[in-house]
């Protein structure tokens, strides 16, 4: 049984990229910057791309797509809001999306949830911030796993450490 797979915060579409090696279908993107929309058209010709994440829910994705289900919903919401290399200002950043994402998952209830963001997030808003997403998603009926992995974990020549968040429901 092939899973489909709708990517937010896309970038160049690397998850996606991995994904697909396990025979998982990205369906639609979202991505904002043109030079990564422009990565992704190459590398997954005539899947469809929203710009906005504010323009994805239930209709646009139905429109874009042809289905009535997704799966999986993925993406690494933008991190300049939690990045220790910043201001820090996590909810009141306007960059933060995680209200979108959640808007997201409400509107199309996946079964699955696969997130991604910098270690930073752990820490934003005194720990307040990251619980609060974790409180989000059980209110949506997720079931949630998370761990830190660093770039070095696969044998890169550096940290960069990310959170990676897994979540299921068992909703039909």
């Amino acid at each position: 049984m092939e899973l489909n797979m709708v990517s937010l915060c896309s970038g160049v579409g690397c998850i996606d990229l991995a994904a697909s090696w396990f025979g998982i279908r990205t369906v639609l993107f979202c991505e904002i910057d043109p030079f990564a929309r422009r990565v992704l058209e190459k590398r997954f010709p005539g899947v469809p791309i929203i710009s906005d994440i504010r323009d994805v829910n239930v209709q646009t994705v139905k429109e874009a797509t042809g289905l009535e289900r997704i799966d999986i919903v993925c993406g690494g919401w933008p991190c300049q809001p939690h990045s220790v290399a910043g201001e820090r200002q996590a909810s009141k950043d306007e960059r933060d999306l995680w209200p979108e994402f959640r808007r997201v998952l409400r509107d199309l209830r996946p079964r699955w949830f696969v997130g991604e963001s910098v270690r930073g997030l752990l820490s934003s808003e005194t720990g307040r911030f990251f619980g609060g997403v974790l409180r989000d998603l059980a209110q949506l009926g997720f079931d949630v796993r998370w761990s830190v992995h660093g770039a070095c974990d696969v044998g890169a020549p550096h940290r960069r450490e990310r959170v990676f968040l897994l979540a299921y429901t068992n909703e039909k």
